[in-house]
């Protein structure tokens, strides 16, 4: 099953079309890699619909398709797709792109607009991944050339400013990153995935939702418990009062509700006050049940200083 990271990427292939959108796609994608000199470049790429552009990729810009390629399964991984490509399909790409492999840090300022979108995109599906929304949002692209990262980096500010990536080092390449949610929308509709962009969307509403309520049946649970307790106190008071003086000693409007609590320990204050007749207010209860409580703790007292 592909991932979200592939599927996004799948996406995204699948909406270059245009010449100048392959071409800005492509630059963007051969400076990413993580071997580009005048010697050789080597693509490795996990999509299977990058691997499949390729070489009409090439095909269209250089006009033939002259390196080597390579297929490898990985056990309990997705599998791997390589690309070769000889020094001199490298001069033939480089002049027709009008790079230079010494200076790739110099390519992002060429772009502007959609045409940086689509560098952006070819940067993205060689380098980088993104997070399934269902585990956590981290949106990454893994870059060997430290200056063409902060180049991307500060262009990508530029041309689209709610895209501020961080950057950070990981075992000698420079990983640009976001890790905020509304950030990695953006980033994935500007890239050319915006179904995905909508799929993580969907995904922080639905969390929102399970997140609200978990927090409300937290807060249910936790009345019930208080009710129960309030009510388990309050027949004990009660019977107290039962057992020392009797229910008739008390007046009508303290007896009604003493019985009522005793019937039904675990009721809470609206349905007590319903029962009464007339009816009462949960107010109403409340203070009633407070009068028997201070009774009760009035006895407690006294049965205390009897036995000192």
């Amino acid at each position: 099953m592909a991932s979200f990271s592939a599927d996004t990427k799948t996406e995204i292939c699948g909406g270059i079309r245009k010449t100048a959108d392959r071409r800005a796609f492509l630059t963007g994608a051969m400076l990413a890699c993580r071997r580009f000199s005048a010697d050789g470049i080597t693509v490795q790429t996990e999509c299977e619909a990058f691997a499949a552009m390729l070489p009409l990729l090439m095909q269209g810009t250089v006009g033939r398709q002259d390196f080597d390629t390579e297929f490898r399964k990985r056990t309990g991984k997705q599998a791997v797709w390589g690309f070769s490509i000889p020094p001199e399909t490298v001069s033939a790409l480089c002049k027709a792109l009008e790079i230079d492999p010494a200076q790739r840090d110099t390519v992002p300022a060429r772009f502007t607009g959609h045409a940086f979108a689509m560098f952006a995109a070819g940067c993205f599906v060689m380098a980088g991944s993104v997070t399934d929304p269902e585990r956590r949002y981290h949106l990454e692209i893994v870059l060997p050339d430290a200056a063409f990262a902060e180049a991307l980096r500060l262009r990508l500010q530029t041309e689209q400013p709610s895209i501020a990536m961080k950057a950070t080092s990981r075992k000698g390449d420079t990983v640009l990153y976001l890790k905020q949610n509304e950030q990695i929308c953006d980033a994935l509709t500007y890239f050319g995935a915006p179904s995905a962009a909508i799929t993580m969307i969907d995904q922080q509403v639905y969390r929102s939702v399970r997140s609200q309520t978990n927090r409300r049946t937290n807060c249910d649970l936790a009345n019930i418990d208080k009710t129960v307790a309030a009510g388990a106190q309050q027949a004990a008071d009660i019977q107290l009062i039962a057992e020392k003086l009797g229910l008739d000693s008390l007046p009508d409007t303290l007896r009604e509700i003493a019985r009522l609590r005793l019937d039904d320990p675990e009721a809470n204050l609206r349905d007590l006050g319903a029962l009464c007749k007339p009816p009462l207010s949960r107010s109403g209860v409340h203070h009633r049940l407070q009068r028997i409580s201070a009774l009760a703790e009035k006895l407690r007292k006294q049965q205390h200083d009897d036995s000192e």
